[in-house]
């Protein structure tokens, strides 16, 4: 028998905390005597005693510019981070309020604990956005710091606003039990598959109201519980019945392959924490030989810096031309991003011999052979190349795994028939409600609908919050 809830997340990383943390009850009004943006101020003077999400989203989104294209994680990112892209810290412009009539009864399905792919993150490595663009809301980042006395703070100096990310994910983690959210967590757990199912079909605990609320989702997956007097792990079926599914998983499920003979070598690596793992265990070390690092955006970076650091020789290839606008490190202020800057410099540099890295731009690997020799082809040019790594380390990016949705989730992107990309091919929504064009229903957010950044991730939960508010209004939701 399933269980029936009016939303089921799928996915438990900062956009679905915070929408677990609207849905909770929590509801945001406009607190300001102004604003920034002028348009905005005018557009919410007066209503300081309505809750943004009984507003019209669509007319107070409309006509702001940012790093989204989501105009709702436009319009969230204005309220809680004013003039960010400005570089200024300013305080939210919100208040919140718990409101119990205003709480839906949901569940949050994850993999580990509360945090997502922060929780698999390398714990000393620097987050790129600042630390308070970190927050989610309600509990800005320095307060919980001190309220926690975990003594953890920022590095000193140039990186003084940058938060390692340990101490982010130790953060989420916390949020969840400060704000009252753990009773709709349930971790460890595999969602296996979603599907439609017949009108109060499933139903633990049948209700005449359901049947308004068709079409029905049926989330099927596995959790894994331990038992605690004798320590034995056993998996558990689950499944849920719900009119609304929100996907929120993110973008680090699966990497990204180059698709070259031989990648499926032993010694070819596609994680960062694969490098971790060899260098705490001591399987590489400077003795090892050289380490083949493949990709051009920060996961390589970071590993460039950790081998170096052990003194790992290393190699780096990448396709792109250390000049390409595009390139992650031509988009970072080098006073803000030291660390980052130094391998783009080394990258740049050739009339520099850095002991111990040797760059190979606009480069690509045509194969890999068993006895550790990796051939490389240039891109400009056609020449080729004979290498010999002990390791070879491919960190050329992540992609998502929906191979729990329907056709696994091809038709649900701007491309039909192709799989979800969250660069180049992010799941369809309509704008202002986060629902799929492709399965009424099912709603997306975060990395999926192309927002990377915490900042922009929880507009998502605005906009979907704000649609199951006005559905409930409607008495389709108890």
């Amino acid at each position: 028998m399933a269980t029936y809830k009016d939303v089921v997340i799928i996915g438990n990383g900062p956009s679905a905390i915070t929408l677990s943390y609207f849905l909770a009850g929590n509801v945001p009004f406009y607190s300001a005597s102004g604003h920034p943006v002028d348009f905005l101020h005018y557009r919410l003077e007066g209503l300081q005693k309505v809750p943004i999400v009984d507003l019209d989203l669509q007319w107070l989104s409309e006509g702001l510019e940012g790093r989204s294209h989501n105009p709702v994680s436009l319009l969230f990112d204005a309220l809680s981070h004013p003039n960010a892209d400005l570089g200024v810290e300013q305080p939210s412009v919100l208040r919140w309020h718990h409101q119990p009539s205003r709480q839906i009864d949901h569940v949050v399905l994850g993999k580990g604990p509360p945090g997502g792919a922060w929780q698999k993150m390398e714990g000393g490595t620097l987050t790129i956005s600042l630390g308070s663009w970190m927050e989610l809301p309600n509990l800005p980042f320095r307060d919980w710091n001190s309220l926690q006395h975990r003594g953890r703070t920022c590095l000193p100096g140039i990186r003084q606003k940058r938060v390692n990310v340990e101490n982010v994910a130790c953060y989420y983690e916390d949020y969840v039990d400060i704000m009252g959210l753990r009773k709709f967590f349930v971790n460890q757990t595999t969602v296996t598959s979603v599907h439609l199912v017949e009108i109060n079909c499933d139903v633990d605990k049948p209700n005449p109201r359901i049947c308004h609320l068709y079409p029905l989702w049926k989330v099927k997956g596995q959790s894994v519980e331990q038992c605690q007097d004798t320590g034995e792990v056993k998996n558990t079926d689950f499944s849920f019945v719900t009119p609304h599914v929100v996907l929120a998983t993110g973008n680090s499920d699966q990497p990204n392959t180059i698709d070259v003979p031989g990648e499926d070598q032993p010694f070819v690596l596609h994680f960062l924490s694969d490098l971790e793992r060899l260098l705490l265990n001591g399987q590489l070390t400077p003795e090892s030989g050289t380490l083949l690092i493949v990709g051009a955006g920060l996961s390589a970076a970071d590993a460039i810096i950790a081998a170096r650091f052990h003194g790992i020789s290393v190699v780096h290839v990448f396709r792109r031309d250390v000049g390409d606008p595009e390139l992650v490190f031509n988009k970072l202020p080098p006073n803000m991003y030291p660390e980052y800057h130094k391998v783009n410099q080394m990258m740049a540099d050739h009339s520099k011999s850095y002991r111990g890295y040797k760059p190979y731009p606009a480069h690509k690997i045509t194969s890999i052979l068993p006895s550790h020799e990796v051939v490389l082809e240039s891109i400009n040019c056609g020449n080729k190349c004979v290498l010999h790594a002990a390791y070879v380390l491919v960190l050329v990016g992540m992609h998502p795994d929906l191979s729990f949705m329907p056709n696994s989730g091809k038709s649900m992107g701007v491309l039909s028939n192709e799989p979800v990309n969250c660069k180049t091919n992010q799941i369809e929504i309509y704008p202002y409600t986060h629902e799929t064009v492709s399965y009424p229903g099912i709603f997306a957010m975060g990395p999926l609908v192309g927002d990377n950044f915490v900042r922009f991730v929880q507009g998502g939960a605005l906009a979907i919050t704000s649609y199951l508010h006005k559905k409930k209004s409607n008495s389709v939701l108890s």
